[in-house]
């Protein structure tokens, strides 16, 4: 063969030798480059991947991983899988990898592994067989995503319809509480106490409860000795009030809580005692909100014997969505109560106005009889005219208080404002009922004072001081002391109405200015009258831009109903 043929087809042999060279270096770059790509993906994956040989050892860990479990990858690789594997999840991990071996993927399912730190964690999780170039299976690629908020927030809607179910049910003001504070447990805690506010403003402690119900007491004893001790406030106790002063929720960690009871550690022996029988850990409370007033706080803590676990953000919210539904089934059962006294209050009431008006009424129709007989003595029938003019003065009071009461409440009820001197109308006041209180051998002593310049309806104002004055004269026993004062206080004009009368009852001082409202509401009462009198002077009271207010030492101690009113000139106000 001629050397230039041998040559030529040396050269097209090496030429075709480069090209498959190439294409073969070109397929690795490739390959390597896909490699990589596929790496990073894993390692940048926000899932744990964890790569496994079918004995179970580890041969891959990303960075997830990492995060997840608390390993390093350089502590992961080589080890066997069973140190994510809690004990009793060692038989699922076996039928997994028979799953795997038989060629099975195995699709995600919800599961518990075990970090580092010995803490568990909810995962959803596949695996994936790994094959080898020929095609048999030499592993298994685990893939596992962290569902513990996804499970915390299902399970928080879960807890809340039946929170709303439960609390629903019922209308009892003092079961919803209860039911309350262990529907609570121990989703958001291990104890929980409630503190309510009523109207007046008197913060109380309503409810509490335990995961463990024989530690009750100790929550309960606990909470009244902090609520008693006011030099313990500086600690523990002062966080509910604080909330519903703030209306803000508040979270307390473990090391804050315990710098906070060392403050009163050294205050009260008993109090450590009963701290160290209960172990707090953390605490959470969050206030109780009613059409947007605060009426409460409802608070949460764990314990160290119990759940030993800090609160997160996530329990904050679940507690402020909680508080939320309480409030409302509080408010819902406050109303029910209202309405059910209101009720009572009304049928109080008819039987009260019944008596009132049928006892005059009976004086006047006997009177009536005896004057058409004909028989009784000139000196009688003047008796008799005088009887009968009393009483139908008496139900005409009763009439024009209901009118009164009733213009109030429709807003008829107007004011004619002039200048006036409230020390006068005070003095007009005593002169009216002085009669009154002669025949009781009552004294009313008017203190001295200066003028008193206001603006006000003089007629209203002088309905007001008789009805103060005739209130004092039917509670205070013969013998007795009223006395009157007129004058300035912090810029505000002022009335004083004192009587040394038979007091009233702690429980009563709330509400001695409620319309229909009685100490002493029952037909064999010592005292008439329709329970309107106070109701209408704060009314009118209101009406002039004042307000009155009752202060009593208690039963058998006098009462004293202070009416102040402002110095100024208010403009015409109707009800």
């Amino acid at each position: 063969m001629p050397i230039a043929l041998i040559i030529a087809f040396l050269a097209a042999v090496v030429a075709a030798l480069i090209v498959l060279v190439s294409r073969l270096f070109e397929h690795a770059r490739r390959g390597a480059l896909a490699l990589s790509q596929l790496g990073a993906i894993v390692e940048s994956s926000e899932d744990a991947i964890v790569g496994k040989d079918l004995d179970g050892n580890i041969t891959s860990w990303n960075r997830a991983a990492e995060r997840l479990f608390g390993y390093a990858a350089s502590e992961a690789i080589g080890r066997r899988i069973t140190i994510i594997i809690p004990p009793d999840r060692l038989d699922e991990e076996a039928r997994l990898i028979e799953q795997v071996r038989a060629g099975e993927r195995v699709p995600p399912f919800e599961t518990v592994r075990a970090r580092k730190d010995g803490s568990l964690v909810s995962l959803s999780v596949s695996l994936s067989p790994i094959r080898g170039q020929s095609g048999r299976i030499i592993g298994a690629s685990k893939i596992a995503r962290d569902i513990t908020e996804r499970l915390r927030a299902e399970r928080g809607l879960t807890f809340l319809a039946v929170v709303s179910a439960t609390l629903s049910s019922s209308l009892d003001y003092e079961q919803t509480l209860d039911r309350a504070v262990h529907l609570a447990l121990p989703q958001l805690g291990d104890y929980c106490s409630v503190f309510v506010q009523d109207e007046q403003g008197v913060l109380r402690h309503a409810a509490c409860g335990h995961v463990v119900r024989e530690k009750e007491p100790v929550v309960r004893e606990l909470i009244a000795r902090l609520v008693e001790d006011p030099a313990a406030s500086r600690g523990v106790a002062s966080l509910a009030s604080v909330i519903i002063k703030t209306g803000q929720r508040m979270v307390v960690s473990h090391d804050d809580l315990l710098r906070r009871a060392a403050e009163v550690r050294s205050l009260d022996p008993a109090l450590v005692e009963l701290g160290e029988r209960l172990k707090p850990w953390a605490y959470l409370g969050t206030p109780l909100v009613a059409h947007g007033r605060v009426i409460g706080a409802i608070s949460f803590g764990t314990t160290e014997t119990e759940s030993r676990r800090e609160y997160t953000a996530a329990d904050a919210d679940l507690a402020d969505e909680f508080a939320r539904r309480v409030s409302l089934a509080v408010e819902n059962a406050r109303l029910f109560r209202r309405a059910d006294e209101l009720n009572r209050l009304k049928d109080e009431f008819l039987a009260t106005l019944s008596h009132e008006l049928r006892t005059p009424l009976g004086a006047i129709l006997g009177w009536t009889r005896l004057l058409q007989t004909g028989h009784l003595t000139p000196d009688r029938v003047e008796g008799a005219v005088q009887a009968i003019e009393r009483s139908a003065q008496a139900q005409s009071k009763i009439v024009e208080d209901i009118l009164d009461l009733a213009r109030g409440t429709a807003g008829n009820l107007r004011l004619d404002m002039k200048p006036i001197d409230l020390a006068v109308v005070a003095q007009r006041g005593v002169e009216a009922i002085a009669p009154a209180a002669e025949a009781k051998q009552i004294r009313i002593e008017v203190c001295p004072s200066p003028p008193v310049p206001i603006v006000g309806d003089a007629a209203r104002l002088q309905q007001v001081m008789w009805n103060l004055l005739s209130n004092a004269v039917k509670f205070t026993p013969a013998g007795g002391t009223i006395t009157v004062q007129a004058g300035r206080t912090d810029g505000a004009a002022e009335i004083r109405v004192a009587d040394s009368g038979m007091g009233i009852a702690p429980e009563f001082l709330p509400y001695v200015f409620d319309k229909f409202r009685q100490a002493d509401a029952s037909s064999t009462r010592r005292h008439g009258g329709l329970g309107l009198g106070l109701a209408i002077v704060r009314h009118l009271v209101e009406l002039h831009g004042g307000s009155v207010d009752a202060e009593s030492a208690g039963k058998g101690h006098g009462a004293t109903i202070v009416v102040r009113l402002p110095a100024g000139r208010p403009g015409p106000r109707d009800a």
